[in-house]
């Protein structure tokens, strides 16, 4: 579930995006799956955030805690508009799509396993696998992260 974030700030959408800048650990997502964990192994002994500015005025807030594989948490993805007193942070709170695409593929593969086993009357094996894809899927989905961008975000109030 996505959850929708304003901030307004007195800061200039330019003022807003240099902070960004000099506070956020560089990282831009690329299409390869492997470039995350370059990054987490990188940086694996502190704890950030991380992101970087698509475009002039798209972000993307992500938080990494040391000594964890955080890959697949939660991160904010919103613009930056101008307005007549300052700024606004407009974006949501989400999963990265790799996510929920990791999600679906371990629906198809468990349900497909489930269906062979439901065919072949192996009922236990059936129950195994059920409860895998049940904590496998909870664990995916379990995230304590948006707390902390929220948090963050808040500061960028002023």
């Amino acid at each position: 579930m996505s959850r929708e974030i304003v901030i307004e700030t007195s800061m200039s959408p330019k003022k807003l995006c240099k902070r960004l800048d000099r506070e956020l650990t560089e990282y831009r997502p690329t299409l390869n799956i492997f470039s995350l964990g370059r990054f987490m192994r990188k940086h694996r002994y502190e704890t950030c955030f991380y992101g970087c500015r698509r475009d002039d005025y798209r972000v993307v807030i992500f938080h990494h805690q040391a000594k964890k594989r955080d890959g697949g948490a939660s991160g904010f993805f919103g613009e930056i508009e101008k307005t007549e007193n300052g700024s606004r942070l407009v974006g949501k709170i989400r999963k990265p799509v790799s996510a929920y695409v990791s999600a679906a593929l371990l629906t198809l593969i468990a349900w497909l396993l489930i269906l062979m086993c439901a065919g072949l009357r192996e009922f236990y094996a059936m129950g195994a696998f059920s409860g895998i894809w049940a904590v496998a899927l909870f664990l995916m989905m379990f995230d304590n992260k948006k707390k902390l961008i929220e948090a963050y975000l808040e500061s960028l109030r002023e």
